[in-house]
């Protein structure tokens, strides 16, 4: 047996065969799902990890861990998600999916909170904590001995709630998505810039809010005068999806809502594209990753398409639109966020 937790994991999931069930987010290691024998199931949140999975031959299912209450899996692994609702969501979703005696694994670094994720698991499922350190991460196994779960508060982890609003639209949002809490105030700011936009350069024909989190920068579109039939809007996360699918539901937005890396397997082109993007991956800063949505958009504007990017000041935007795109002018900015337009896209690849 490896001496690292993945491993360690890894080779659990192998022994359990078809009653095994990996969790994995964008935190989970790529080599784990390269190292998995065709036909281990694996459930992710994140479309992009779902490609990946089914192109190591892996059986393959995309939701907002929606983990099956079958009552039937011997072992369910997971690493340790970023956001504590989520940790408590999957731990209470688990004890229902396995069957008595079944285990769960969590695995993490210290900072993720791992040992305190353990106890509460070990808690709801009605044992004793398991946590060991195997490398640099550590493991906690809480085992399904219990009667009946004690449930953890996971915020109601699957409810869409009326929480935040555009002006007076109210928008609809959830845990397990980016700052779903809030109004991103970086989103705000390019969300102020398009009354000025739509009125130097007409409403677009066509419209990609690419990462759309919840909807917001679709919904500002809308109300700034973007037909209701020419929005699509399109992210990795399932939870991101379902919210932004409501919010085009209840302020009548007829556009398409569609999972997709990066706007990866979308043929169209757009007259304008809007992104707020991310620069980390789970725990850690990924300037790549946001490099991406720079080759994306570029990808998918038409010759004269525009498109309208905020980031956080710490990113070199400029940099990263130079050699994608021909012109890159900051229109906007404050102490922590900064808008470009971009125009001239170079047509860059996307990888």
């Amino acid at each position: 047996m490896r001496a690292d937790a993945a491993g360690t994991v890894r080779d659990a999931l192998i022994a359990a065969g078809a009653r095994g069930l990996l969790v994995a987010d964008e935190n989970c290691p790529p080599a784990l799902l390269a190292g998995l024998p065709p036909g281990t199931r694996v459930l992710s949140n994140r479309w992009d990890l779902c490609v990946a999975a089914r192109d190591c031959g892996l059986e393959v299912s995309f939701s907002d861990f929606a983990l099956p209450a079958t009552a039937d899996l011997e072992l369910i692994a997971c690493r340790v998600p970023k956001e504590r609702a989520v940790v408590r969501h999957l731990i209470n979703r688990a004890w229902h999916a396995l069957a008595p005696g079944g285990r769960l694994l969590l695995w993490g670094g210290k900072h993720t909170g791992i040992k305190t994720h353990g106890k509460e698991a070990a808690s709801a499922f009605g044992g004793a904590p398991e946590v060991r350190k195997l490398g640099t991460d550590y493991l906690a196994v809480a085992t399904r001995t219990g009667a009946t779960l004690h449930s953890l508060d996971d915020a109601d982890y699957e409810v869409l709630r009326p929480l935040l609003a555009y002006g007076a639209r109210v928008l609809f949002t959830k845990p397990g998505l980016f700052g779903w809490d809030q109004i991103d105030p970086g989103s705000a700011l390019l969300a102020a810039q398009l009354p000025g936009i739509f009125a130097a350069g007409g409403a677009p024909a066509r419209l990609l809010d690419l990462g759309c989190g919840y909807g917001y920068l679709s919904v500002a579109a809308h109300a700034h005068g973007a037909d209701a039939d020419a929005v699509t809007a399109t992210d990795t996360c399932a939870a991101a999806l379902l919210a932004c699918a409501k919010n085009f539901a209840a302020h009548g937005i007829a556009g398409e809502v569609v999972p997709s890396d990066c706007a990866d397997g979308i043929a169209e082109h757009f007259d304008l594209v809007l992104c707020n993007p991310p620069f980390h991956r789970g725990f850690a800063a990924d300037q790549e990753l946001c490099a991406r949505f720079f080759r994306a958009a570029a990808s998918h504007l038409h010759r004269a398409g525009r498109a309208l990017f905020v980031t956080h000041r710490v990113v070199p935007a400029a940099a990263l639109a130079q050699g994608v795109f021909r012109s890159c002018e900051q229109i906007a900015a404050t102490p922590s966020f900064q808008v470009h337009l971009l125009q001239g896209p170079r047509r860059a690849p996307l990888t």
